[in-house]
C-alpha cells in the first residue's frame, strides 16, 4: 500500500487487503489439490465407457448418459459457485472495513451511547454474508449428494436398458459393471465438481488480485532538479483532479513560487485543497493542466503519524543507504538514545 497514490487508497479497504490476504490467497492451495481432475474425471470416463461397451454392449451408454448428464449440471454449479463467491467476498470485505472502523473509533463510539445501533448494523452485514454462504453449502451439498447416489443410478439404469434391449447379462459381467461405475465415483462424481467450484472461486479472487494490483500507484518521483538558489519550488497553471470523472477540479489554475529562506504558510477552511496541494507538490496528485517542479529535496511530515512494521532502523532509514553519522544525527534529534 506504499506504493499507492491517494486516489487509489480510497478505492480500498484494510478489511479488502486482509480478505485478500487470508482469503483470497488460500483459494489457489485449494485449487492445486482438485484441479487435474478437470480432465483426469472425463478421460476416465471414456476409458470406463471402452470397456463397458466390450463387456456389455451398448447399454452401457444409458449410465454414462446419466454421468454426462450430472457433470454438464455441476458445471453450471461452476458458474452459480463464481458469482456466489464474488457477492460473499464483497460483503466481507464491507464486514471487516466496518469492524475496523468501530475498533479504531470505540472511544468516540462508547462516548455517543452508538453500541446498540453499530451492533445491530454488524449483524445485518453478517447475517447478508451467511445467506449468500448457505446458498453455497446447499450447492457443495448437492454435489456431495450425487457422490453417494448417482453411481447406483447409473447402475440401476445400465441394468434397465440392458433388459429393455432382451440382453442376457452373467453374474461376473453384473461385478465388472459395478466396479467400474464405482471407480467413477471419486474422480467424476466427487473430485470433478470439487473442481469445478475451486476454479470457479480461483478465478473470482485472481479478478479481485488483480483489480487491486492494477490501482494507481504513486508515479515516478519528480526529477530531483538541483536548486540553483533562486527557485526551490515553481508551480503554473496547476489543475489537477482526484476523481477524474468529478467536474469540480481539486486544484484549479494554482501559480506560485517558493525562494529559499522563505517560509510559506498555506491557510483556509477545511476542504479548501491544503493538504491536497501539498500532495501534488509531492508527485502524489498528477496534475491534468500545468506542471510543477521542485528543486532540492523533500522532508514531509504528514499529519498523521505512523510507521510501518519493522525495526525502529528501517523505519528511521526508510529504504536509505545506512550512514552511521547522519543516523546517529537523526537518533539524537528524535531523542531516541535512550
Amino acid at each position: 500500500t506504499l506504493r499507492l497514490n491517494s486516489l487509489a487508497m480510497g478505492k480500498t479497504t484494510t478489511g479488502q487487503i486482509v480478505n485478500l490476504l487470508s482469503n483470497d490467497v488460500n483459494r489457489f492451495d485449494q485449487v492445486t489439490m482438485f484441479l487435474h481432475y478437470l480432465w483426469v474425471g472425463p478421460l476416465q470416463a471414456i476409458a470406463v465407457t471402452a470397456l463397458l461397451w466390450m463387456e456389455i454392449g451398448i447399454s452401457c451408454l444409458a449410465g454414462m448418459a446419466v454421468l454426462i448428464i450430472l457433470m454438464l449440471l455441476q458445471s453450471s454449479f461452476g458458474m452459480l459457485f463464481s458469482s456466489l463467491r464474488s457477492k460473499t467476498a464483497a460483503l466481507t470485505d464491507d464486514r471487516i472495513k466496518t469492524m475496523s472502523e468501530v475498533i479504531t473509533g470505540i472511544r468516540t463510539i462508547k462516548m455517543c451511547v452508538w453500541e446498540k445501533s453499530l451492533v445491530c448494523l454488524i449483524f445485518n452485514m453478517r447475517k447478508k454474508e451467511i445467506y449468500k454462504i448457505l446458498r453455497s453449502s446447499c450447492l457443495r451439498g448437492m454435489n456431495l449428494t450425487s457422490f453417494f447416489a448417482v453411481s447406483k443410478i447409473m447402475i440401476f439404469v445400465t441394468f434397465l436398458a440392458n433388459v429393455l434391449l432382451n440382453n442376457l447379462i452373467t453374474a461376473s459381467q453384473v461385478f465388472v459393471v459395478v466396479t467400474q461405475f464405482e471407480a467413477l465415483r471419486f474422480s467424476c462424481i466427487f473430485y470433478f465438481p470439487m473442481a469445478v467450484e475451486k476454479v470457479a472461486e480461483a478465478f473470482v479472487s485472481i479478478r479481485r488480485i488483480k483489480n487491486f494490483l492494477l490501482l494507481d500507484e504513486i508515479p515516478e518521483l519528480l526529477p530531483q532538479l538541483s536548486s540553483d538558489g533562486k527557485m526551490i519550488v515553481n508551480m503554473q497553471d496547476f489543475t489537477a483532479f482526484w476523481n477524474k470523472a468529478s467536474e469540480t477540479p481539486t486544484l484549479q489554475g494554482l501559480s506560485f513560487s517558493v525562494r529559499p529562506g522563505e517560509l510559506l504558510a498555506v491557510v483556509g477552511p477545511v476542504g479548501a485543497g491544503k493538504s491536497s496541494l501539498l500532495s501534488a507538490l509531492l508527485g502524489e496528485l498528477p496534475p491534468s493542466q500545468g506542471k510543477v517542479s521542485v528543486h532540492g529535496r523533500i522532508a514531509y511530515v504528514s499529519q498523521l503519524p505512523w510507521v510501518f512494521s519493522g525495526t525502529v532502523r528501517s523505519n528511521i532509514l526508510f529504504g536509505k543507504k545506512y550512514e552511521k553519522e547522519r543516523y546517529e544525527e537523526v537518533i539524537r534529534a528524535c531523542s531516541l538514545e535512550e
